[in-house]
């Protein structure tokens, strides 16, 4: 049987030659989430002999992973916003760049309301409910609407609100950008989306892991990449109350495209665009003062 430490240096010698640049992190990840330990055991029992079984459940993980599925998928998780939320391959996974758009939405509505004020919002094309799940649980006395066309993503949001004990605050509706909300009359002071920003002829120079795995319908944003947002700024009079802030991420060189589209619908008093980590202008704010 081997043990932990060899079982490590195979993982993360096989990744290596399958091109895998975090092979190493990688490879630990494997190895702990098949054992179930913590990183500190990990580091603590290199010695410790696998159980039965978790050798050819480590192998076979490790043969994904080196044939380009994403590891978050093999996990089953991925970390937002200081939480652990589940994915799966119907779902996009989420990224570090969308928690500052969640921190633009917060900034936002803090500036017009008090962070205590009972609030109403849509994450439109929520996918996991990363966003949706953690603006409920940021704002406890929000309720918020979380949209997406695909069912089998909002079984997935679905689950996560119920891990974060906000499903009494969040609601599901299977549909497409605001139609289910334009359907029951529904006003909001807060649309927030993540949508498809890839031009289609792009997707295809993507990452492996990106291109082959994760669900197109997340990713296509048409020829320009702004589909979705022309979509967004045609429904927005449907569902916007008097005072509103809506909050979009964009792809690289997006941003004035899309501000230019929400400017132009003369809703809004204010627009301002905030740069993710890496100073890529990545957030579209709009302001709409009553």
């Amino acid at each position: 049987m081997a043990t932990v430490r060899e079982a490590f240096q195979r993982a993360s010698l096989r990744l290596r030659r399958a091109g895998v640049d975090s092979a190493v992190s990688d490879a630990e990840r494997l190895v702990r989430f098949v054992l179930g330990w913590p990183r500190e055991r990990f580091f603590a029992h290199p010695d410790a002999v696998l159980p039965p079984g978790a050798e050819e459940r480590l192998d076979a993980l490790v043969a994904r992973r080196a044939a380009g599925e994403p590891l978050q998928y093999l996990l089953g998780e991925q970390e937002f916003y200081g939480r652990p939320f589940r994915v799966t391959p119907a779902v996009l996974i989420p990224r570090p760049e969308t928690e500052v758009l969640v921190e633009a939405v917060l900034a936002a509505t803090d500036a017009i309301w008090s962070p205590h004020a009972a609030l109403a919002a849509v994450d439109v094309g929520t996918g996991s409910g990363a966003i949706a799940v953690t603006l409920a649980a940021e704002r406890p006395r929000w309720r918020v609407w979380a949209v997406d066309c695909s069912a089998e993503a909002l079984a997935v949001a679905r689950e996560n609100a119920a891990r974060h004990g906000v499903a009494a605050r969040v609601a599901f509706a299977c549909g497409s950008w605001l139609a289910p909300l334009r359907r029951e009359g529904r006003r909001v002071q807060v649309v927030v989306s993540n949508p498809p920003y890839i031009p289609t002829a792009d997707i295809a120079g993507l990452e492996r892991e990106v291109r082959d795995h994760e669900p197109r319908l997340a990713l296509d944003g048409g020829p320009d990449g702004l589909n979705a947002y022309r979509s967004l700024a045609r429904e927005l009079p449907d569902v916007l109350d008097r005072r509103a802030v809506v909050a979009v991420e964009v792809g690289a060189g997006q941003a004035e495209a899309v501000a230019g589209l929400f400017r132009a619908t003369g809703l809004f008093a204010r627009l301002t665009v905030t740069p993710d980590l890496a100073g890529i202008p990545r957030v579209v704010v709009a302001v709409r003062e009553g």
